[in-house]
This record gives structure tokens, C-alpha cells and sequence, in this order.
């Protein structure tokens, strides 16, 4: 199993106010924190991770090569983000070495990546070909049109997605040639627009995606 990250470090953080994934946290940007994160599984005792090649995907392809030099990351690949996150991982995609066998996209702002998740994930992936960690719903959803409730989903089955979201990568590639990514809001989205399965992996309710400032006291 040769493993490419695409770390998905694109997006301009609206709604934190500023580009978070160069939000400066105990001195270091937070897409830095993510990464370490990564280099420390590939470098634990029990080698949870192999990481073949790196891609970095980056809103502002100079300054991040400063910074990634400053903190000293080896990576493979730094690519520019597109308009939209799609496009973004579209740019990663293209960046792919021929080797590659499988492929983990994360989030550049979830910073709380564990092993035992990484290893959950590694597990299910060498049986099924799209792997993603999920986390049940605690609170009701109701779903809302015109500020009428048209009905009350079963929470039972309501789950919130996180990455690393895991792929084989012929199936990854597959949907992104063939399915109009428009209204896809993550990556399996498009796997299942393309009628393959994706099976899920019990997530970490910990590992938060950083979207508001208020949101840094969760960093471990």
C-alpha cells in the first residue's frame, strides 16, 4: 500500500475571520501543527503511518513555502488552491506519482489527528476501497425549508464526517472525472454520486475541523 497525503490547506477562512491555516498558534501556523501531527505517527515506535508522498495544498503557494522551510517539513508536492475546495483537491490530485495505491485527504485546520483514528483507517482500508471516520449526532436535526420543519430525521442514523477520509485511488479518481462536484461538500460525497460504497470507521470527537476562534481552545 503506497499512501499519498493531500493536505487540504486552501481555503481563505471566512468565517474565522482570517486564513486560519496561517493563524498563528503557540508560535506555530495551525496547518504546521497538522502536519506534525502526521511526521510524529510516521515516526512513533509502531510506524502507524507511511506517508509515500505529500501534497500540500495552499492558498498562497510562496508564503507557505517560507514557512514550511522556517519549520523545516519535507514534503513532495505545494500546489496552489483553487476557487473552490474541489478544485483544490483537483490541483492535488494532478500532483499524484504513479505508485501511489491509495489516498488520504485531511483537512489542514483539524489538527487533533490521532493514531489510533490513523489506525482504525488503515485497518478498514486494506478491506474496503473508500474509508471515512464519522461521529454520531448528539442533538435533533430538523430539516427546514422556508422556516417550516418538513420532518425530523431518525438521529440513530445521523452521523457528522471528519477526515482523513481514505480512498483507493483509481475509484478517487474515478468520481472526480465523472461526477459533477458542484454540491459535494466533501470528498466521499463523490464516490457515492459515482454508486461505489463507502464504509465508515468510529471518528474522535476531538479531532474538530478549527472553523471559529473560539474554537482553538479544543487543541490538543
Amino acid at each position: 500500500m503506497k499512501i499519498a497525503l493531500i493536505l487540504a490547506a486552501g481555503g481563505q477562512g471566512r468565517r474565522f475571520g482570517q486564513n486560519k491555516q496561517l493563524f498563528l498558534w503557540k508560535n506555530k501556523p495551525l496547518f504546521i501543527h497538522t502536519l506534525e501531527k502526521f511526521t510524529s505517527l510516521e515516526r512513533s515506535r509502531k510506524a502507524v503511518l507511511k506517508i509515500s508522498q505529500l501534497i500540500i495544498v495552499a492558498s498562497d503557494v510562496r508564503k507557505f513555502a517560507k514557512i514550511l522551510k522556517k519549520y523545516k517539513v519535507k514534503y513532495d508536492n505545494l500546489v496552489s488552491g483553487g476557487q473552490e475546495r474541489y478544485d483544490s483537491i483537483r490541483g492535488g490530485l494532478a500532483a499524484l506519482r504513479g505508485e501511489i495505491t491509495h489516498v488520504l485527504i485531511h483537512d489542514g485546520a483539524r489538527p487533533n489527528v490521532t493514531g489510533s483514528l490513523v489506525a482504525r483507517l488503515k485497518k478498514a482500508l486494506a478491506k474496503h476501497p473508500v474509508v471515512i471516520p464519522v461521529v454520531p449526532l448528539t442533538d435533533t436535526i430538523k430539516i427546514v425549508r422556508s422556516n417550516k420543519v418538513l420532518s425530523t430525521p431518525k438521529r440513530a442514523e445521523l452521523f457528522a464526517a471528519q477526515t482523513p477520509q481514505c480512498f483507493r485511488k483509481d475509484i478517487l479518481l474515478q468520481a472526480y472525472a465523472r461526477v459533477d462536484p458542484q454540491d459535494c461538500t466533501d470528498d466521499a460525497m463523490l464516490v457515492e454520486k459515482l454508486g461505489a460504497p463507502v464504509y465508515v470507521v468510529p471518528g474522535d470527537p476531538r479531532n474538530i475541523k478549527i472553523t471559529t476562534k473560539e474554537d482553538l481552545r479544543y487543541i490538543k
